[in-house]
Parts: structure tokens; sequence; C-alpha cells
């Protein structure tokens, strides 16, 4: 773009030095003409840049969920093929259950048993009361049924707590998606064994709920850009369209200034302090947004700021060429 400007004031030069011979070339003038240029190209360009900064480090991020499962096991059935784009609840992957349905056989079992064992207690202490009231039986023995009793319920209440932490891992045998979303780079198949480690995820689960665009600029351009200003996006895996959207976020901060606490005394080396700073884009259009892949990077990102509207076109001008100039494959 800056090239065209200078095209465009390069013009000029035949326009009032050769078409209608306004000025005569001569050295003097020819300099005269060449250093208000550089100034009136420089200070467009700084307008330019200051009022509607544009940016190439950009790209789009979705959020990717490590899937760790909640129990461990073999893994018996994947019914999903990688990028395949999946419902929320849909099911992922199957870990063998058995092991965990015999878990739950037992604790119904023993359920059965202690509810057996309370109508048993309940029974003796129905015959123990009558026997004390009729002062046939020792009031020593209606207390121990009671106390057995009481056991009872309180075993079956523990039972029941039990068998139902052993059928939600049952259930979690069955691994579900999070979001509406898909598998990058599925490599788990069946008799792989799964852990519920999270440094041992088998697969990475791309999230569709969020559709955001992050983009760095210099401090010194960032330093008019607003929320809610509007933004034009061209990627580079989209040649020829212009995405419309508008900054939600701005972190002024980097990595650069962050302190720990630790023993280690900083190094401060004298270099200048060149950190970028990033804004997070929302599309205008989301159902646009999800034909986009994940990461797509961005061939140039303008923002237009609340002044110099006199410079967004400049940007706009931009922008229109580095979409078509994006049919030119790179290697």
């Amino acid at each position: 773009m800056i090239a065209i400007i200078s095209l465009i004031y390069a013009s000029f030069y035949f326009l009032f030095f050769k078409k209608l011979k306004l000025f005569k070339t001569s050295p003097k003038n020819i300099s005269i003409f060449a250093g208000v240029g550089v100034v009136l190209i420089g200070a467009i360009i700084f307008a330019w840049w200051t009022f509607a900064p544009t940016t190439g480090d950009g790209r789009k991020f979705q959020y990717v969920i490590p899937i760790v499962p909640n129990v461990r096991g073999v893994v018996i059935e994947v019914p999903i093929e990688g990028t395949e784009v999946v419902n929320k609840g849909d099911i992922l992957f199957k870990i063998d259950p058995t092991p965990y349905q015999f878990t739950v056989d037992q604790l119904k079992a023993a359920i059965d048993q202690a509810v057996a064992q309370k109508d048993l207690a309940a029974i003796e202490v129905k015959r123990a009361s009558g026997l004390v009231r009729a002062s046939a039986g020792a009031q020593s023995q209606l207390d121990q049924w009671n106390a057995k009793l009481a056991a009872a319920v309180a075993g079956i209440a523990s039972l029941n707590a039990q068998l139902g932490s052993a059928q939600w891992m049952l259930d979690e045998t069955v691994v579900r998606a999070p979001y509406e979303g898909y598998v990058f780079n599925l490599q788990l198949r069946p008799g792989n064994y799964v852990t519920t480690v999270p440094l041992a995820s088998p697969m990475s689960f791309v999230s569709a709920e969020t559709q955001t665009v992050l983009a760095s600029f210099s401090q010194s351009a960032i330093r008019y850009i607003n929320i809610d200003d509007p933004v034009e996006m061209v990627f580079i895996s989209r040649p020829g369209k212009v995405y419309a959207g508008k900054i939600i976020r701005i972190a002024r901060g980097s990595g650069t200034s962050q302190l720990s606490a630790n023993s280690r005394m900083e190094v401060l080396t004298g270099q200048p302090e060149n950190s970028r700073w990033t804004v997070a884009v929302e599309f205008d259009d989301l159902a646009e947004a999800e034909g986009l892949p994940q990461s797509a990077g961005a061939k140039i990102i303008g923002v237009y700021t609340e002044k110099g509207n006199a410079f967004h076109v400049i940007t706009k001008v931009t922008m229109r060429i580095s979409a078509w100039t994006g049919y030119l494959t790179s290697p």
C-alpha cells in the first residue's frame, strides 16, 4: 500500500511538471517536490498506522480439550473418525465395562443381603418387645436387636452410596463429547489401555463452541484500539474473502514482564521492549467462522478505531488487495 501511495504522489510530478507545466523542471523544484512528498507520505502512513492499524500476526483459535476418562480400562469401541464433527453428548469411545459391572452386581447383592438382615432384625425387635412387655424376656436382648436393626439400616445407606459411586463409574466407561466439535489426530483404537492420568490423554477434542481470532499489535499501534471497534480479516486459506468482526477483549500485557517468586535474580540486558499486545476478535457471522479450521492463519487484520476515519479507506483498500492476492499460492 505504501508503494501505491508513492506512485499516486509520483503521478503528480508528470501532471504538474510535464502535462500542465505549472513548474519548471529544475533541481530546486524537483527537490522541493520530493521533500514535500516524503513529509506528506510519511504523515499519511503515520496516521494510517495509528488510526487504522493492521497486523499479519493473527490466527483463529478454538479450545482444545484433553479428553481424560474418569475410569481406566481397555478400549473396546471407537465409533468416530478423525475430524468428524460430533454433537455434544455423542460417544467418543467406550471402555470395557466388565469389571465395573461386576462391582455394581456385587453391591446390589450386598444390599439385598443387608435388607434381609434388616427385615430379620425388625422381626426380632417386634418379638423381643412383646416378650419384654409380658415380662417374659430380657431388656438387654431387645437392646441388642435394636442395635442390629440400626446397624442394618446404616449398612444399607452405606451400600447405596457405594452403589451410586460404582454405577457412576460404570456409566463413565462411555466417554462422550463435552461440546460440539471434532477430535484431531485420532490415533485411539480398540485394544488401547487408557488411564485417568491427565498427562496421558488418549485424544484431544477441538470445541466448536468458541470462534475467536487472536491478533497481536505493537504497543504503539494498539493505544487507540477499544472494545467493539470494527475489524476486517483476510485469511490465507480463504483468498478473495474479507471477514468482518469486532474487538471483544484487549490484553495490555505480556509474559516478558512477568516475575515469579524464586531465588534467581532477573537479568536486564538494556534491550528495548518490543513485546506485542493481544486483542481478541469475534466474528460478526458465526456461520462463516465455522468454515475456518482451528489455527487458520490471518494474512492481514485491520482495525478501524473511532478516530481518523479519513484514513480508514487506506486499510479497506489494503484488505481487498490482500484478499485477491491471496490466490497466489505460496510453497
